[in-house]
């Protein structure tokens, strides 16, 4: 599934770079995890660079990669204290824009799919019950999932797009999820 993913990504901006019209974007990236995900960690952090093709007035192919760094929060379990694992997630989607009004500005909706490549570290721990202490050693976790994004944005002033997604990344074990805001400056004539 995932060759498919980037095989389809790759379609996008081959066939893109020949349009005349085609958006460059690189912007900053904050992440506030929802649910289970937002129990394991707190604000997230990073950067993405985006390409958009526009299909007509009112719509846009696009494709965007990223990293995010998402801090662990640190577990109480009464005796125990066990120390939170930081995350690093590399997101690489393509979906498409909808804008609301003519010329690609202005308001827009947008539906992202793609994976997410994940990897945390779990530190050394220590535990100490009655005496007795037991140290695990630290353990490096790595995982690409498939995931998705309904969000909506603006294109402000001429070249400044802001977006808020609802990221979900599927798992194994269930899913993860956090609140996306990107704010980016777009390359090149709509």
């Amino acid at each position: 599934m995932k060759k498919i993913i980037l095989s389809m990504a790759a379609v996008v901006i081959t066939g893109g770079l020949m349009a005349q019209e085609n958006r460059f974007s690189a912007g900053l990236e904050l992440g506030i995890p929802m649910g289970d995900f937002g129990d394991a960690t707190s604000f997230g952090i990073g950067g993405s660079l985006g390409y958009e093709i526009p299909v007509n007035d009112n719509l846009g192919v696009i494709a965007q990669v990223g990293y995010m760094s998402f801090s662990g929060k640190d577990q109480d379990l009464g005796i125990v204290k066990i120390e939170g694992a930081n995350w690093a997630l590399i997101p690489a989607q393509v979906g498409g824009k909808y804008y609301f009004t003519d010329n690609q500005e202005g308001f827009y909706a947008m539906a992202l799919v793609g994976i997410h490549s994940m990897s945390y570290k779990i530190p050394e721990q220590s535990i100490t019950i009655f005496g007795v202490t037991t140290t695990t050693p630290e353990q490096k976790i790595s995982v690409t999932n498939l995931s998705c994004a309904p969000g909506l944005g603006d294109i402000v002033g001429e070249n400044i797009d802001i977006g808020l997604r609802y990221q979900i990344i599927s798992g194994d074990g269930g899913s993860s999820s956090y609140l996306g805001i990107r704010a980016a400056y777009m390359f090149g004539e709509r």
